[in-house]
């Protein structure tokens, strides 16, 4: 079968015939048909949070199951399944409290799978966030697994593995967006989207999408922002219309940067919430003892928009059904396996809020 290859941080993605293993007793084969191409998966490939090479990528995918181990119940070949790369193991402190999302057992970026499952020339690669979906088929366990609706096509299904639940779950439950709040968002990239629509569903009455880029702010006012604005064109001193407390009630920074988590922070009013939920840099974000004190803003960090992907699939698609979200209107380009490396450049200069690899 055939992968996309990264053989060492910085380089670009290469398209080889690789090997995989049998299934054990206790694994699936899928069969990707869509994989997104993530920012995480960029930054991954440059070397970020210490992922070994040489490595497949690749984390937003969906397929169908093609081989079931022995021992597996519950699954069958040809079930259409959502890939989770979160997948809980359901016995730890934070899966018994809900908490799957933070699963302390789960395979984590960096680290080669258990049983390594995917060769090239007889030697071992790296399997990215323990999924790797940008091969044409990937070894995993059934908790890694989430079903998948029939009538969901396995392209709009792909953003459903992390951009949109991350962005909706930042809004909807990190940061627990009420009908009537104003609500900022910092970043207009797949993940911002995603937070747009979810302040969206929860009826915020003001939502700004704030990004230097203009393609992405018309694509936030087209997915439910309000207004849609530059950095420099928002400050304390030049509020929207509506919003009159001082500040917004949620920001929700998709960045996670020190400069944009200070100045999500900024503009939240006293006693509002401030969500993190980019994947930034390792870097110190300061603030005085007594703004914490006085201001008694919230902040939090969102991992994987605080869900458990089980119950977040069916909700998702049943708000893409009735046209509550849309997912489409987020994918600027459908490319082959081929193409990964132009696509992967160009999303990293900006000019692709999401691309999704079709194997």
């Amino acid at each position: 079968m055939r992968a996309a290859v990264v053989f060492e941080a910085g380089s670009s993605f290469e398209v080889h015939d690789i090997e995989r293993r049998d299934p054990s007793d206790q694994e699936v084969v899928v069969r990707i048909r869509a994989a997104g191409l993530c920012q995480s998966d960029i930054s991954l490939s440059q070397g970020a949070f210490g992922q070994a090479f040489p490595v497949v990528l690749g984390h937003e995918g969906a397929g169908e199951i093609a081989e079931v181990g022995r021992a597996v119940a519950g699954w069958s070949v040809g079930d259409r399944v959502l890939v989770n790369w979160v997948p809980p193991c359901d016995r730890c402190y934070a899966c018994v409290r809900g908490e799957t999302y933070i699963c302390r057992n789960r395979v984590r970026a960096g680290e080669r799978s258990a049983g390594e499952t995917l060769f090239l020339d007889g030697k071992p690669l790296g399997v990215g966030m323990g999924t790797a979906t940008f091969a044409e088929e990937t070894i995993l366990t059934p908790q890694a697994l989430v079903a998948l609706p029939d009538d969901v096509p396995f392209e709009v299904a792909a953003l459903m593995g992390c951009a949109l639940p991350t962005g909706m779950g930042a809004a909807l439950r990190t940061g627990e967006v009420a009908a009537g709040d104003t609500v900022v968002v910092v970043g207009c990239g797949t993940i911002g989207l995603s937070a747009i629509q979810g302040a969206r569903v929860a009826g915020a009455s003001v939502i700004v999408g704030l990004d230097p880029t203009p393609a992405r702010r018309e694509a936030a006012l087209r997915l439910g922002a309000t207004s849609a604005v530059a950095p420099d064109e928002l400050s304390r001193g030049s509020l929207p219309e509506g919003v009159d407390a001082g500040g917004f009630d949620v920001g929700i920074d998709a960045v996670a940067r020190a400069q944009t988590i200070r100045a999500t922070w900024d503009l939240v009013r006293r006693g509002g919430r401030v969500v993190v939920v980019g994947a930034g840099r390792d870097e110190p974000v300061e603030f005085s003892a007594q703004e914490l004190f006085h201001d008694q803003k919230t902040m939090r960090g969102s991992y994987f928009g605080s869900g458990d992907q089980r119950r977040e699939v069916p909700r998702m698609s049943d708000l893409w059904r009735t046209g509550r979200i849309e997912i489409e209107g987020m994918i600027e380009a459908r490319v082959g396996l081929d193409e990964i490396a132009d696509v992967a450049a160009r999303q990293a200069r900006g000019e692709i809020v999401r691309a999704v690899v079709l194997p």
